[in-house]
């Protein structure tokens, strides 16, 4: 999804873990867990990112040599599925 930015959905109670997040869903009373990847992900999603702005973001913090693009777009997937977050329009 080339120039999609996405945005976490409102109505999620989120807590810090030692190893990510845990969040609950309370429109669809679900519960998940985040690892630390997950976490960051979730967190750049503001509304002002695409997949390849938070995979450049990742690159650039963690020092990787390339940006983990298929990572970020399985990740962005994946919470696209679990209604963690939205498409939205660039803000």
């Amino acid at each position: 999804m080339a120039g999609v930015h996405y945005r976490k959905v409102t109505g999620l109670d989120q807590s810090e873990v030692a190893d990510g997040y845990v969040i609950y869903d309370a429109p669809r009373d679900r519960v998940h867990f985040l690892n630390p990847t997950g976490a960051i992900v979730l967190e750049l999603c503001d509304g002002t990112r695409g997949a390849a702005d938070i995979a450049q973001f990742l690159a650039a913090s963690f020092g990787l040599a390339e940006p983990p693009a298929a990572s970020v777009q399985e990740c962005l997937a994946t919470l696209l599925a679990e209604g963690l977050i939205e498409p939205c329009e660039p803000s």
